[in-house]
This record gives structure tokens, C-alpha cells and sequence, in this order.
């Protein structure tokens, strides 16, 4: 009986271009050498931020040294060499309480061309028993030799990965393709170490139907997945700019419906009880409105909305500038430090023809992050141009979103929702990467969203018996108090809402390269 299990596995795959692929990787290359990084952090359109240093040598030279520190993660990043036609090196050192990986990148160029990837680490762990908290890896992705067909013999893609028990190794390789698509062969190895060899031996033989089951489940999975995106990414391509479209069905109401509600939701406002101190305490104990100064809703009323308990999430300060029912309402909105500011304004509560909002300050990490949006409802009452119209800005780049509907025939609209993002300076092509490497799942979470919203106004208006304007009223003064979470309460949640929606795709952006 052998003391190693072995796992082998035939797919067919849909091909990813290599000329699209030398692209991306040349992009990333750019995007590396063009960031701004300097000795007092990452600087770019104003905006310093010291999670990432230069500490030593010139940017990408030879000998250049990077120390990082992110929510109680330090690393230290040395470049041994690079150079975008030929060798680059670069071995990184991070730790965290006691945790530390050792990871060694050499990735090698071929002129213009995506040659190979060689990536090398280790991890260990903190007492005790750090003799046995401890692995080590090597991954390898040779693309000269995945594109040439060398056949079964050679293994362009593997992995291993080797624990004081333990020992994992996968391998892949192409073959001739079949239909169009590549013919991939995936075997995989594994099996105990040390004291624990014999046993492992004896434990994968028991279980080898289960194991090949669940692998067959795994592989299963993931050609699917694969043969389904890639053929949208390969469509895609890199683009410097986003675009993403959605279109829902929505239950039609009058106009004279809708004024109604907003005339409802004004005076539901004004009536909202006050407890002893001025405290308006939501049922389920989420939220608190505490009236600071002014007359309830008055101009120059100011609040304080908190989560319960008070520590929990940072509270959000209210200002009313303006309250009137068939005149205009102005609400402002900072947290306590001012990090963030903005403000929320209708022209009137009971005829609305217009509504606009907007935050700026702390927002995705940035303290220049900005969002505006307007509500034109004559346009949406009598026109198909857009009627919302909003836009998100930050150093990385702009995000934009239009809404337009068409008009109701059938009791119903169908509401275009399209929204755009770009990168600027050297964030633009890291912007197209992320689009390209993201399409689906971007495409995804954008049309999930506009689902879920589409979702809500149903839940808002009613179905076969339309919710009268009163109730509706009601209940969206009961969902802000009640069911608004810690970080999300109040005007303070819906217009954070807004700005994500914009600008998601620029903080996911930045995520990636923190």
C-alpha cells in the first residue's frame, strides 16, 4: 500500500489568449512603476498615505526597500532586481502577532511577453508548538511551456505545499486540444510525513472514495466557473473604462401617489415621538435620535444619531437648516471629527421636483473622496432623459450612475440603471486590470444590487393592492429606525449607500493595492 495518494483528473477548458495575457501582465508592470511611492508614504492627488514607504533606494531599482503596515499587519518588501523584459525578484517578509510569511517572487519577462512566475515562501507560527505551526510552498507557472504543447512529460502549471505532516503536490498540463478548447490533465499527490506517514497511508485509503469524490466536486466547479468567465473577460478585454448596465421592472405609481408619500413621510418625521431628554429610541434598540438643540425639526435643530450601544460605531451630528412642507427642506450631516460632511435637500415635501445630496470628506480610505447626486422628477415624470444622475469621485478615478425609465404601458416601468468607472493617471490601467480579471463578478454584484433595490420598492408600494401613501410612509420611518445597522443609521446610511453603489468599484480597486 502506498503511503502517497494520487488524484487524476481530465478537463476541457475554454482558452485564455496569451496575447491578452502578456497584456495584463505588462499592465501591472506599468501600473507598479508609475505608482508614486516616496519615502513619506503613497502619495498622489494630495493624498498621502503611509501604509506604504520608501525606505530605502530609488522606486523599483535594484536594492529599493518598502516597509507596509495595515491593521496590525507590518511587512518589509525588498527588490533584488527588476526589469520589464527580462528577471524581476522581489522577497517580501510580513508578520502579525507572532505569525510571520516569507514569500520570494521571480517572475521573468521575455522582451514583450509573459515568460514565467516562480513564487516561494514559508510560514511560521508563534509558541507554543511552533515546530509544528510551520509550512512551506513553491508555485510555478511557466507560460512558454503551457503554449508550446510540450505534452504530458512537462508540468507547466504546479504547486506544492509541505507541512510537518503533511504534503501536498498538484500539477497540470496541456495536451492537445479538443473542439477549440484545451485538453488540461490535473493530478495531484498527497499524502503524511514523519510519524504520521504510515497513518496518513492507511486513513486515504479508508477514505479514497470519499476524497475523489469531493475533488471530482471541486473540479467540477471551477471548469465550470472557468469556462463560463472566461469567455465574458476574453469579450471584455482591457478597457480603461467600465461600463455596466441593468434594467428593471418596476410596479407604476401616480404622481399623485408619490406626493402623497413624501408628503406622508414629512409630516410622520415632524410627529416622530420624543422620549425624556429628547430621545427618539428605535423598537428594536439599534439606533438613537437625541435632539441636541432647536425645536424638534425646526430650522437650526441639531442632532445626534448613535448606534446602541453608543460605542459600538461613530455617531453622526444633524443639522436642520431648512423644514417646510410646500417649500424647500435642507438637511446638513458631519461626523464629530468632520472627517466626513454633507447634506441632503428636496425643493418641497409636498409638490417635489427636485432632489439632490452629497458627502465628501473620509471615504474608501481617502480624505478627498466626494459624491453628489440629483433626483430631476419632472424628468422622471415626463421625459425618458435620465432622471438621476450622480457621480463619485476620489485620486484613484471617477464613477458615475444614470437612471432612466421608460414610460408605464402596462402598470409597470423599466428603469435603466447604468453606471460607469474610470481610473486616472496611474491608477487607469490598474482600473482596466481589475475590470478585466472582475468582469463577472463586478457584472454580478451590480445587477444584484439594482435587483435588490428593484426588490425593496415592491416591498415599498405594494403588489396586486397598491400600499396606500400613509403606510408606506410609516413603514420607511420604521425601517430607518429599526432596522438601520450600527454603521449605517440614518441620512448618514442612505447617502454612504449612494456613494457605494458609485464608487465600490474604485475602493475595491484600492483594496487591491494596499
Amino acid at each position: 500500500m502506498s503511503d502517497m495518494a494520487r488524484y487524476q483528473r481530465d478537463a476541457q477548458l475554454e482558452p485564455f489568449p496569451r496575447e491578452l495575457l502578456d497584456e495584463v501582465v505588462r499592465a501591472l508592470m506599468n501600473v507598479a512603476e508609475q505608482a508614486p511611492v516616496t519615502g513619506e508614504g503613497f502619495a498622489f492627488e494630495g493624498e498621502v498615505l503611509d501604509s506604504l514607504r520608501l525606505v530605502e533606494g530609488r522606486h523599483l531599482a535594484a536594492g529599493a526597500r518598502y516597509q507596509m503596515a495595515a491593521e496590525g499587519v507590518t511587512a518589509d518588501l525588498s527588490v533584488a532586481a527588476w526589469n520589464k523584459g527580462g528577471e524581476t525578484r522581489i522577497d517580501v517578509t510580513a508578520g502579525s502577532e507572532g505569525h510571520t510569511v516569507d514569500l520570494h517572487v521571480d517572475l521573468r519577462m521575455s522582451g514583450q511577453r509573459f515568460h514565467s512566475i516562480r513564487i516561494t515562501g514559508g510560514y511560521q507560527g508563534p509558541k507554543p508548538f511552533r515546530w509544528l505551526r510551520r509550512a512551506k510552498w513553491e508555485c510555478e507557472v511557466r507560460a512558454e511551456e503551457w503554449w508550446r504543447l510540450l505534452g504530458p512529460k512537462t508540468s507547466p502549471l504546479s504547486l506544492r505545499v509541505e507541512h510537518p505532516f503533511a504534503v501536498v503536490g498538484l500539477r497540470m498540463a496541456r495536451g492537445k486540444d479538443e473542439g477549440g478548447r484545451w485538453s488540461v490533465d490535473t493530478t495531484a499527490r498527497f499524502g503524511g510525513r514523519w510519524i504520521l506517514r504510515p497513518l496518513a497511508a492507511v486513513a486515504l485509503a479508508v477514505m479514497r472514495r470519499r476524497i475523489r469524490r469531493m475533488l471530482d466536486e471541486w473540479i467540477d466547479e471551477a471548469v465550470s466557473r472557468w469556462n463560463a468567465d472566461v469567455p465574458v473577460m476574453v469579450e471584455h478585454g482591457l478597457r480603461e473604462r467600465l461600463d455596466f448596465e441593468h434594467r428593471v421592472t418596476l410596479k407604476a405609481v401616480s404622481r399623485e401617489w408619490a406626493e402623497a408619500y413624501t408628503t406622508a413621510l414629512h409630516r410622520a418625521i415632524e410627529n416622530a415621538p420624543l422620549e425624556e431628554g429628547g430621545l427618539i429610541r428605535s423598537s428594536e434598540g439599534d439606533v438613537s435620535v437625541r435632539l441636541l438643540e432647536g425645536e424638534h425639526i425646526g430650522p437650526g435643530a441639531r442632532y445626534r444619531i448613535a448606534p446602541i450601544p453608543e460605542d459600538s460605531a461613530d455617531p453622526l451630528d444633524v443639522n436642520v437648516v431648512a423644514w417646510e412642507l410646500d417649500g424647500p427642506n435642507r438637511a446638513e450631516f458631519s461626523s464629530p471629527d468632520d472627517a466626513q460632511t454633507g447634506w441632503v435637500e428636496i425643493d418641497s415635501a409636498r409638490k417635489p421636483t427636485v432632489a439632490r445630496a452629497a458627502i465628501a470628506g473620509a471615504l474608501e480610505g481617502f480624505t478627498q473622496a466626494s459624491c453628489e447626486a440629483e433626483m430631476d422628477l419632472e424628468r422622471w415624470w415626463a421625459s425618458e432623459d435620465p432622471a438621476l444622475t450622480a457621480t463619485a469621485d476620489s485620486p484613484l478615478g471617477e464613477a458615475g450612475l444614470t437612471i432612466r425609465r421608460t414610460p408605464a404601458g402596462t402598470g409597470e416601468w423599466t428603469v435603466n440603471i447604468a453606471a460607469t468607472a474610470e481610473g486616472r493617471a496611474w491608477a487607469r490601467q490598474l482600473v482596466a486590470v481589475a475590470g478585466l480579471l472582475a468582469a463577472v463578478p463586478m457584472n454580478r454584484s451590480f445587477e444584484e444590487k439594482a435587483d435588490a433595490a428593484a426588490a425593496h420598492w415592491h416591498d415599498l408600494v405594494g403588489g396586486e393592492e397598491e400600499t396606500s401613501p400613509q403606510d408606506a410612509a410609516n413603514a420607511t420611518l420604521r425601517a430607518l429606525l429599526d432596522h438601520g445597522s450600527p454603521d449605517w443609521t440614518g441620512t448618514r446610511r442612505a447617502l454612504r449607500r449612494m456613494e457605494a453603489d458609485l464608487s465600490r468599484r474604485l475602493g475595491e480597486l484600492e483594496a487591491l493595492t494596499a
